[in-house]
């Protein structure tokens, strides 16, 4: 059997304060948080949900997701400035689909999150 999909439906993400961590994605992200049945927050991102779990997170570092946006580097490096978010330099990343450029944060329990666009020459792979 092969899967085969067109997305990723959602993460869960295992974190030491929900309310703060759902403070820290739904400013990042711009989403509302919402509880789904089995009471976990969730954060629908793109078509996609990145769902928050209270418990030990996983150690530092060792989770990252990398989220693609409509806007340019510029705009991802501001918008992370005015969250006032830890973030490093612009860095060329290989996303999926095409060339890519990228900062990368961290979340309150030390995950990286990298916030990227395409870069001029890449155009996503249908």
């Amino acid at each position: 059997m092969k899967i085969r999909t067109t997305y990723l439906d959602h993460v869960v993400l295992t974190v030491s304060d929900v309310d703060a961590s759902a403070r820290w994605w739904s400013e990042l992200t711009g989403s509302r948080t919402t509880h789904d049945y089995e009471g976990e927050v969730s954060l629908l991102v793109g078509g996609q949900a990145i769902r928050l779990r209270q418990g030990t997170p996983a150690p530092t570092g060792s989770v990252s997701i990398c989220l693609i946006a409509d806007a340019s580097i510029h705009e991802l490096y501001d918008r992370a400035d005015e969250l006032h978010a830890v973030h490093g330099s612009v860095h060329p990343r290989t996303a999926a689909t095409a060339p890519a450029q990228a900062i990368t944060l961290v979340d309150p329990d030390g995950y990286h999150v990298e916030l990227a666009t395409y870069t001029p020459e890449g155009v996503p792979i249908p």
